[in-house]
Order: structure tokens, then sequence, then C-alpha cells
């Protein structure tokens, strides 16, 4: 009945996962296909701009190093679309947690680079206070990422409606304590107290319909304390809000075998 049961929560734990997973994607899809756009349409601009070029007026040495130019631009902006396209469907590919080292940093930027148009909508600055020494973490940097794609995106969110929005991101790594912290601090709305201790259970959100199902914050503190961390927060209304998430460097993530039963990858 314990294996049984077991199996039962892995398999509860993975369609939660999924769900969410596919809950951020429609976000970022609505997202991207916008900063998707922008480059495809400065790159077909260009190529109408370089046969017009070459039925009016021919090809002389200015025409020429216009071309180089135009070429030049046209490339960064292929180059872009490429990534995010590679970014997004590195995302969105189903995956075990597999451990592997992870660099905090680039793991928060290529989120950053994800969420670079929801961030343009929103009008939210932001500002990276990165520790340029922290060690590479085991952990799985899909599911991880998950977390971060998550709190960008709350925080994104929570600023909607306010001017002027600020995300600040920290990281640092705790020596004695042997831990990485990430800080995910904005001036948003806030959280009014009674909703704090709500908010890491299933299915709670104070988001409008359609705006989402209340999954993010609860499957982000699975995947953490998976990873033998913690998600704590600070918030008041009007003031705000700070998501520190805690990952040890020396904790061994535990995670499920097949048979159901814990993992320890010592």
């Amino acid at each position: 009945m314990v294996e049984e049961r077991t199996q039962q929560l892995k398999e509860t734990h993975t369609k939660l996962l999924h769900q969410d997973k596919i809950a951020s994607l429609g976000k970022l899809s609505a997202s991207v296909v916008h900063e998707i756009n922008n480059p495809i349409a400065g790159i077909l601009n260009l190529i109408m701009l370089i046969k017009r070029i070459i039925g009016e007026e021919g090809l002389d040495q200015l025409a020429i190093d216009r071309f180089k130019e135009y070429l030049d631009l046209m490339e960064t902006e292929t180059r872009r679309t490429s990534r995010i396209v590679s970014n997004l469907l590195a995302f969105s590919r189903q995956s075990k947690m597999e451990l592997k080292k992870v660099n905090i940093n680039q793991l928060i930027e290529q989120t950053l680079f994800l969420n670079m148009n929801l961030l343009k909508i929103n009008q939210v600055k932001v500002e990276k206070k990165f520790d340029h020494d922290l060690p590479d973490l085991l952990a799985s940097s899909d599911h991880i990422q998950q977390v971060f794609m998550n709190l960008v995106s709350n925080s994104a969110e929570s600023m909607e409606s306010i001017p002027g929005g600020l995300l600040k991101i920290t990281t640092r790594y705790h020596p004695k304590a042997r831990k990485i912290i990430v800080d995910f601090e904005d001036t948003g709305e806030g959280i009014p107290q009674e909703n704090l201790p709500k908010l890491f259970e299933p299915f709670f959100t104070t988001k409008k319909n359609g705006k989402g199902v209340g999954l993010g914050l609860s499957v982000a503190y699975g995947i953490i304390e998976e990873h033998g961390g913690s998600i704590n927060v600070k918030s008041k209304v009007g003031q705000g809000a700070i998501f520190s998430v805690e990952l040890p460097f020396d904790e061994s993530p535990k995670f499920f075998n097949h048979s159901g039963e814990p993992d320890d990858y010592r």
C-alpha cells in the first residue's frame, strides 16, 4: 500500500508539473509571437529594399556597401529569432529529473530572455545583481528554470498596472550555510498578509479569471523542496514582494525512481 500510494503521489506530481508548464507555455507563446514577428518583419523589409535597389539603381560600390550593412542586420535579427525559438523549444520539452551542473546566473539570463516581451509589455525594468563567483549547482536545470519562469512572470504581472515597475534579481552564495540564494524583488501591488500562508497551496490564486489556475507557486515549491531547498516570501500590500529561493550547495536532491521509491543521488 505504501508503494502504491508513493506511485500515485509521483504520478500526481508529474501531472501538476506538466499542467504548470503548459500554462507557462501558453503565456510565453502569446508573448514570443510579437518578439519573433518584429525581426521577421525587419528582415522582410530589408529584402524588399535590396530588391528595389537592384531593380532601380543597379549595383555600384555604394549599393554593395549598403547591402553588407543590411546583411549584418539580417544576420543579427535571424540569430535573435533562432535563440528565442531554441529557448522556447528547450523549455517546452518534456524532461525527466536529470541532475547536472547548473550555472544559476545563466539560467536566470535564459529565463529573462524568454520573458523579455512580457517584461516590455508591462514596462518592467530588470536590475541584476549577480554573484559571478557562484559555484555550479547539481540540479535539474529544466525544473529550476520552471521555478524561475513562474517567479519572473508573476512579478511582471503584479506590476502591469504600476508604471515604472522594477524587478531586482540578486544571486549570492552563503559559504557558511553552503547555500545559493536567489532573490526576486518587485515593486508590484504586494500580497495581503492573510494570503501569505496560502500562497503555495495548489489552485490558490488571486489572479483574474483566465490569468492563472494557481498551480505555479505550488509546483515551484515542490521542485525546490525536492532539491532540498526552500522558498520564502515577504510582502506588504502596496510595497511589492520578495521571493527568496534557497538551494543547498551540498544537499543531494531526492527524486523518485521507476519503482516509486526515493532515489538519493549522493
